[in-house]
């Protein structure tokens, strides 16, 4: 993981002093020409971007969150392509594809979750300390607007993401507590020296759909940074569930940074120039 993160920074860093050398050898424009560029600030543009998020999938209403509840959030590389174009001088449109992974730990003291024991083939409740790990792969596609600030670098933007779930773990390791029967009925303790594995995978989506809010800063004419927090609005389970008794919904902060490859201003198609 630190090999990844080291390949990206020398990568952005290759990639400054390349935006740097170009612009350096371009030519001064003149009064009259800069005058034109100013009024035109918003090009299309095809980048491609780097960044990482942090969250995962939270109980909803937010009183289903257990009293005992510690999430360790893990930090995953995403992947991913940008395209832009302008709708007005100071809004854009933008598009994205980005491939991601998304992780947490927790522990938690679950109480009264039902869970199918597949040893005993039955469903069974359970009580007790659990330490629960959850992990998406997914392929998200965000579509938002783009509101461009007098400064030209300071931006903010809004929209809907929808994203395929490749792949989802989601599992319990339950170290103390008891069983109950489906009817909460006394059965039997779990021993810490022999704890109980429930796989909830099985009950996961292959699909997801939220808002996207974010930030963005340009930090040199071809390079960005931005914060974003998305927010699921789909339960991450089939609506086939029959385990849970409330929603979990995606919920995550990123940090990207991107390189736009192409940035065109085209005169036929641009109104402000």
């Amino acid at each position: 993981m630190k090999l990844i993160y080291l390949l990206l920074i020398l990568l952005f860093c290759t990639l400054n002093i390349v935006a740097k050398e170009r612009n350096q050898s371009q030519p001064i424009m003149t009064q009259t020409d800069s005058i034109s560029d100013d009024r035109v600030e918003y090009r299309f543009a095809l980048g491609v971007q780097l960044g990482t998020d942090i969250g995962g999938a939270i109980p909803f209403p937010f009183s289903n969150v257990p009293d005992v509840f510690n999430p360790y959030p893990k930090l995953s590389p995403s992947i991913g392509a940008k395209l832009t174009f302008p709708v007005t001088k100071k809004w854009t449109l933008g598009a994205e594809v980005t491939y991601k992974k998304v992780a947490i730990d927790a522990d938690a003291r679950i109480d009264n979750q039902r869970f199918h024991d597949d040893k005993n083939n039955i469903v069974s409740r359970f009580c007790g300390s659990a330490e629960m790990s959850m992990d998406f792969t997914m392929l998200e596609i965000p579509l938002y607007f783009k509101y461009t600030f007098k400064n030209q670098k300071d931006r903010i933007l809004a929209g809907l993401y929808g994203a395929w779930i490749i792949n989802a773990k989601f599992r319990n390791t339950v170290t103390k507590g008891y069983m109950m029967t489906d009817d909460k009925v006394y059965n039997g303790s779990i021993d810490p020296g022999n704890p109980l594995y429930i796989n909830f995978s099985n009950l996961l989506d292959s699909w997801d759909m939220g808002f996207i809010a974010g930030y963005e800063r340009q930090l040199f004419p071809r390079i960005e940074l931005g914060l974003r927090f998305s927010c699921g609005f789909k339960d991450i389970f089939k609506p086939s569930n029959q385990y849970f008794d409330y929603k979990m919904l995606h919920m995550r902060g990123s940090l990207v940074l991107s390189y736009n490859l192409f940035d065109i201003k085209p005169p036929k198609l641009n109104p402000f120039r």
